[in-house]
């Protein structure tokens, strides 16, 4: 059962370490925002700060034959033991397998808020191991980022550390905690890690984003340590955002026109309104540029006229802010737009297919605007 756990063990110490055979890495580290959560939509991450008080022993919720005195953040408002497992956002352990398992609990003192989590090896053996927490209700095809903070504690004359790291696996990937806690050889494809990073005796970040390919995403750490039980890891003050750029794909990189069907225009004023649709659930907006104005107007008839090449500017691409509910129906409003200007656009849509996101879009077209 669940336990407000009050009594605190001694320092402790939260590593993340890099896996060998992973898909891809994430771009440059981006600074979260203020907020625990600024996900789109109901996603977040429950018990960010380990603070709630509310820890669970993990043989007792998952695989009864994992050791005693493994003590995990639980989810938050779970004191009762009441959220189903379908939905359940608590922390869990995962190890490699073939290293030492791992003992976690409580940290109170080496923290930046109320309260941390210490990793540490039941053995001598290799620390290769962290924490993951499942998050539901993700929107496919959003990017998400996650960041958390850790350090090693190297206290024995042969403890080392060679990474700290975060991932995100884009399905939801996790190992089973009933049946078996261990990751066998290596992370699926679908895990996305960040830049690993060498925290020793302060707290250090660890970021990584990466698109959602499913309803589901699964954040994890990753400590790399030697040295046995004397080497501490430890992790504190987690966060989850929408990372989702602006613009869903390089406008000048895009692929082959596909997926896009009923494309439609209707221009009013200085607006004009896109319609069209996929044949799957997808997010979407509009690339548009103005590529001429109207000429003005006739200049007198002097005796003498020098005549000019009239010279035509492509403007830069300008979009319309990102739908991020998916649908089959799209509509966007492109406003502020030139009198009697003519305007090249794409409609652009991104969904699931194969099991990850890819970028539709439509024949470039164009539109004039009355004077």
């Amino acid at each position: 059962m669940s336990k407000r756990y009050l009594s605190l063990v001694g320092p402790t110490l939260l590593a993340v370490a890099a896996v060998l055979l992973v898909s891809g890495v994430s771009r440059a580290e981006p600074t979260p925002p203020a907020a625990d959560v600024i996900a789109a939509g109901s996603a977040s991450l429950h018990n960010p700060g380990f603070d709630n008080h509310d820890w669970y022993e993990f043989h007792l919720r998952y695989q009864r034959a994992y050791p005693s005195g493994a003590w995990l953040p639980d989810d938050d408002n779970n004191l009762n033991n009441n959220i189903p497992d379908s939905i359940r956002q608590d922390w869990r352990l995962w190890f490699l397998d073939g290293t030492d398992i791992v003992e976690p609990d409580p940290e109170g003192t080496y923290v930046l808020n109320v309260e941390a989590v210490q990793m540490r090896t039941y053995g001598q053996g290799k620390f290769l191991a962290g924490i993951y927490q499942p998050i539901y209700t993700t929107t496919p095809c959003l990017v998400y980022g996650f960041q958390i903070y850790a350090q090693s504690l190297p206290e024995g004359s042969d403890d080392s550390l060679v990474a700290l790291q975060v991932g995100i696996d884009r399905v939801g990937w996790h190992p089973n905690s009933y049946t078996d806690p261990a990751v066998h050889t290596s992370f699926p494809t679908t895990t996305v890690w960040g830049p690993s990073h060498l925290y020793q005796w302060s707290y250090g970040p660890l970021t990584v984003t990466a698109e959602a390919w499913n309803t589901k995403i699964t954040v994890f750490t990753y400590a790399d340590a030697n040295g046995g039980r004397s080497h501490r890891i430890l992790w504190d003050s987690a966060s989850f955002w929408d990372a989702t750029p602006p613009m869903i794909h390089d406008p000048n990189n895009l692929p082959a026109p596909s997926g896009i069907s009923n494309l439609a225009v209707i221009t009013a004023g200085t607006t004009a309104t896109v319609t069209w649709t996929t044949t799957g659930a997808a997010l979407g907006q509009v690339y548009y540029r103005l590529v001429s104005v109207p000429a003005g107007p006739t200049p007198p008839d002097y005796p003498y006229k020098v005549y000019l090449p009239i010279v035509m500017r492509q403007t830069g691409w300008q979009y319309t802010p990102l739908n991020k509910t998916p649908t089959t129906s799209h509509q966007a409003v492109l406003s502020g737009l030139v009198p009697g200007g003519t305007y090249e656009f794409i409609a652009v849509s991104r969904g699931l297919s194969g099991g990850q996101c890819v970028t539709w879009r439509s024949e470039a077209r164009q539109f004039t605007l009355a004077p």
